[in-house]
């Protein structure tokens, strides 16, 4: 690669069209706390910043277990699996997050993520139990891996 000089010129003077506003999407690594009452109380003044659409993006949403929050931690159990291997689907806890967006006027801007337990190559140990001041790479653990088919 040949580095070369690049200039670039910006009038601030002459406008160009109408300004959309792009910047109203949020998120959070947790998404359990969303439905708590701290958690409602902030999705909803996020959710007043309309008109316009503001929407929400929140990890974990695939990740197995109870809904019990943690720093860094969430999870729906919207896929597990029974005794025979079968997919057992529980939207549940999924839906009570969504609708507490909802009652607010926010968007859920979904991600698909992490790794349910019962799809996971590396699922022991699932749960991580990252806390402040600990090393991001404390962080991995069975819902970060890839799925097993």
């Amino acid at each position: 690669m040949v580095a070369f000089p690049v200039t670039i010129k910006v009038n601030a003077a002459k406008p160009i069209g109408d300004w959309k506003p792009i910047y109203r999407f949020f998120g959070a690594d947790e998404p359990n706390y969303a439905t708590m009452k701290d958690g409602r109380k902030l999705i909803g003044e996020l959710g007043a910043l309309r008109p316009g659409e503001v929407y929400f993006r929140a990890h974990n949403l695939l990740t197995s277990g109870d809904g019990t929050p943690a720093y860094k931690w969430g999870s729906t159990n919207a896929y597990t699996e029974d005794a025979q291997g079968r997919p057992v689907y529980n939207w549940t806890i999924l839906d009570k997050i969504f609708d507490t967006y909802h009652v607010a006027g926010l968007k859920p801007y979904v991600e698909i993520g992490f790794m349910p337990e019962a799809l996971s190559i590396h699922p022991e140990p699932y749960q991580h139990h990252w806390k402040p001041g600990d090393p991001a790479s404390n962080i991995v653990a069975g819902w970060a891996y890839p799925p097993k088919d």
